[in-house]
């Protein structure tokens, strides 16, 4: 029987996972409300089995005829050069019926809310919305819901909560990033493989070991195990109550790349813990909260060790699974003894015959399916928790040794049984009565909630020879409902006594009646797929429309000179610095375009406000353009903090622009002041001309392009002005809540910490000797950055040619002789480009020559050749 269904129990869902069509039924068998997952294009799990078009018509109707919404993941970055795939696969995912789209891309949020608003579209965590000014903007963009970032609070998300009449969902069970969603470029960066494209290797699971400066490793004695990215899986299943306090409204489970029995489990769970909370709200005894088994049951089928992450504070250490990235399972027991080929286990929890375990030695860990249980000489079909028990083991062990049950059987096949084909168990009641007297037609009625069908038999009933027609022969037969979504609750018998009917026309009766209820008619009429290429058009001519009047409002004359290229080119090139000594040395070396602030770090001095209105009043002194470049992330605290802080601002006599870094802070400047300029950056990943197109409709006065392009992707944005590649500079690979340093040195937890990040530099080494620098900001956060920095000074000529109006030195962790050989390097070289002359082979290897003296860690061209997967 399907959970309570109660109206006044819908103020919650459940939203499981999907990468399989086993999992679809495994989520929806097992009472998910929703069920969310991926087409075969254009979605951040491309490693799962994902599901075709006519896959997904077969699940859209399946969960349909279940009551169970469908939500298709169209969340990565996309291309220019895949609209018109995409533009296909939109109006397909419409044309199916599916109930929601899950988008990263603000350019394609755009998009579809010129060319098909009709359907509902879900702000992704991909997008990073972790303020009421980020639900904000999406809410402004026509948005339904958003997937509110991990890190995002209990007090946050009640803030966001009531301030919003957005839908508020959040990952409650399953796998958590160390970094910001949206925010991870560590993949990408190191293989190409990008987590933006759904192709997301993991490296975050790897072996990592913590140096200082002399390459010392920090935690050698410490014993805590070398996955320092590595962190625990989410469980919010005894937090149900407390959400839905928070104002959310959907739990989310991940797990779109896990078994479908997996699925099954934690679905099953997680909907008896929420009916248990909902039913208590309208004070109804639901039984038990989440039992003891229960909470078994979800550490055996999948865990890393739990975590609620930043929900109730910041957990320091306790976030991280430092000695594994993968299932830890349960404790098993401890090893007695080893008797050869034989090892003698204490249980600590029940062992059977199929199950999987792992021995944790001190040489590592060993893990075998088990065979045979013994109890002495007697084989055994399970030994419970107390017994000591014997098992087949060739491997090396030593008493005392642990021993962990990964895999359990009975758990598998129970979760196996939830989905079984051909045996459904996702049905909801009917009701019918069947009346009728002979000589006449019968009339079958039947009540599915608010619907109500009514179907004739072909010829009318008889007078029974032998068998009139009874309460239970009729029952028996209108029950047979097979696979349909429906059960026969209970049937009114409403005929004359002495009747019979053929079961052909009882069954023919029942068939109809099925038929009817799931016949929905539809609420709308569609947009057909004539009208929506029309659409289609309407917002491409409008694109290019705009296009071109940016150009014609921007147009700048080309250099006629090498005095002219020298002043376009200081014009031209952003200087990215984060103290008062890099704004001197920029300004000192020519620049005429300085961003500075952004992050301030714990390493070095960073900037005061003084530092800022000194920097802003020497910018304008040398007639260069001045921005303030606001942090990559902000939370709901800090934001109210800077939207005082720029208030202030606002007031100055020259204020300088403003530099975004995501759509939360767009919105709060545009709140400040609606005609304050401002720029985005790059971490908001701008891929395509329909997300320049968006920003440069809100009013901004130019945006640095995502980092992740490559060079053919460039060349059609290069079309708008005011577009900024970044062309060298640190490559900043990951922004995390999480800090190793503070986490394993420093004892943090909560607002405690001894800041040991101040006192030297820090990097993580990987497996192939690569250190990673670490900086951690004010505010506690970690940024890791690549090893090598991006520089793209042999490609100036060919940017140039494209017709990208800026470039970016990216030099906010550089010292001030690097600040001022670099600027002068590249103005030197942009000079060049803009003038149209080419940059020789042997003036590259001079330059770069000259900068590698300055950064010995060597340089990358990043993604502008490979590209990204």
């Amino acid at each position: 029987m399907s959970h309570i269904k109660d109206a006044e129990l819908s103020s919650m869902e459940l939203l499981a996972p999907a990468g399989s069509y086993e999992a679809f039924k495994a989520a929806v068998e097992n009472e998910a409300d929703a069920v969310y997952l991926g087409g075969r294009s254009f979605n951040a799990r491309a490693s799962a089995a994902n599901f075709g078009l006519d896959e997904l018509r077969q699940v859209v109707q399946y969960a349909h005829e279940r009551e169970t919404k469908v939500y298709v993941t169209v969340n990565i970055l996309i291309a220019d050069q895949e609209f018109p795939e995409l533009y296909d696969y939109i109006y397909s995912l419409y044309e199916i019926g599916v109930d929601a789209l899950i988008l990263q891309d603000i350019g394609v949020g755009s998009m579809i809310r010129s060319v098909l608003p009709e359907i509902e579209r879900h702000a992704s965590t991909q997008m990073t919305i972790n303020t009421t000014w980020g639900v904000r903007h999406v809410e402004r963009l026509g948005f339904q819901r958003v997937v509110l970032a991990r890190e995002v609070s209990a007090e946050q998300m009640k803030t966001i909560s009531a301030k919003t009449a957005l839908e508020i969902e959040v990952f409650v069970h399953g796998a958590l990033c160390i970094c910001y969603s949206g925010q991870c470029l560590m993949s990408s960066y190191i293989g190409g493989r990008s987590g933006n494209r759904g192709r997301c290797a993991q490296p975050c699971r790897l072996t990592y070991q913590l140096m200082n400066e002399e390459r010392k490793d920090l935690l050698a004695e410490a014993n805590l195990g070398n996955h320092l990215l590595s962190p625990r899986d989410l469980n919010f299943v005894e937090e149900i109550h407390t959400l839905k306090e928070c104002g959310v409204y959907s739990l989310k489970v991940e797990g779109r790349m896990k078994r479908p029995e997996y699925v099954a489990t934690v679905t099953r769970i997680y909907r008896r813990a929420l009916d248990h909370v909902l039913s208590q709200e309208i004070g109804v005894n639901a039984g038990s909260a989440v039992t003891g088994e229960e909470k078994t049951e979800l550490l055996q089928i999948f865990n890393r060790d739990f975590s609620q992450a930043y929900f109730n504070n910041h957990p320091g250490a306790e976030l991280m699974s430092y000695a594994r990235p993968n299932n830890r399972g349960i404790r098993l027991g401890r090893i007695v003894q080893n008797r050869g080929n034989q090892l003698e286990i204490k249980l600590e929890a029940y062992l059977r015959p199929g199950d999987g375990i792992e021995v944790w030695t001190s040489r590592g860990r060993e893990g075998i399916t088990v065979q045979k249980v013994w109890q002495g000489k007697r084989e055994s079909e399970e030994g419970k928790p107390g017994d000591i028990v014997q098992i087949e083991f060739a491997g090396k062990s030593h008493p005392g040794d642990r021993v962990f049950k990964t895999h359990d059987e009975q758990l598998m096949e129970k979760a196996r049984q939830s989905f079984q084909e051909g045996k459904e168990r996702r049905k909801r009641p009917l009701k019918m009565r069947l009346s009728g007297s002979i000589g006449e037609l019968m009339v079958l009625e039947a009540w599915d909630q608010d619907k109500h069908i009514r179907v004739d038999s072909a010829t009318p009933a008889q007078q029974a020879m032998k068998r009139p027609l009874t309460q239970e022969y009729a029952f028996q037969q209108l029950n047979r409902l097979g696979t349909t979504p429906f059960w026969l609750e209970e049937l009114d018998l409403e005929v004359e006594e002495g009747l019979m009917l053929p079961v052909s026309e009882l069954n023919e009766m029942r068939r109809l009646v099925v038929e009817g209820l799931l016949h929905k008619p539809l609420q709308q009429e569609k947009v057909t797929r004539g009208e929506y290429k029309q659409r289609l058009r309407e917002w491409q001519n409008r694109l290019k429309l705009e296009q071109e009047e940016q150009a014609q409002q921007h147009k700048e004359p080309l250099p006629g000179s090498h005095s002219k290229a020298a002043s376009l080119a200081a014009r031209r090139l952003t200087v990215a610095v984060s103290d008062l000594e890099g704004v001197k040395a920029a300004l000192k070396a020519g620049a005429r375009r300085i961003a500075l602030g952004g992050e301030r770090w714990r390493s070095r001095k960073g900037m005061s406000w003084e530092d800022i209105r000194t920097g802003v009043r020497l910018c304008k002194e040398q007639g260069a353009n001045c921005l303030l470049r606001l942090p990559r992330i902000l939370n709901e605290e800090q934001s109210a903090w800077w939207y005082e802080a720029l208030l202030k601002v606002k007031a100055w006599e020259d204020r300088p622009g403003i530099m975004v870094a995501n759509l939360g802070e767009l919105e709060m400047v545009k709140a400040i002041d609606p005609d304050w300029p401002f720029e985005v950056d790059y971490p908001a990943n701008i891929f395509n001309e329909a997300a320049v197109a968006h920003l440069f409709r809100l009013g901004a006065q130019g945006v640095t392009l995502s980092t992740e392009l490559e060079h053919s992707q460039i060349g059609p944005l290069a079309h708008w002005p005011k577009t900024e590649v970044f062309a060298f500079g640190d490559l900043e690979m990951m922004v995390s809540e999480y800090c190793p340093v503070g986490a394993t040195l420093g004892d943090k937890k909560g607002t405690k910490c001894t800041a040991p990040c101040v006192k030297e530099p820090h990097y993580l080494r990987d497996r192939l000797n690569y250190d990673f620098p670490i900086e951690t900001d004010l505010d506690c956060r970690m940024h890791l950055y690549n090893v090598k920095r991006l520089n793209l000074y042999k490609e100036l000529g060919s940017i140039a040619k494209m017709g990208v109006q800026r470039i970016r030195l990216q030099l906010d962790r550089a010292n001030p002789v690097q600040i001022r050989d670099t600027v002068r390097v590249f103005l030197e070289g942009w000079e060049r480009a803009l003038a149209g002359e080419r940059i020789s082979e042997e003036q590259a290897e001079k330059a770069n020559g000259y900068l590698a003296e300055r950064f010995p860690e060597g340089f990358t061209k990043g993604h502008y050749f490979r590209g990204v997967l």
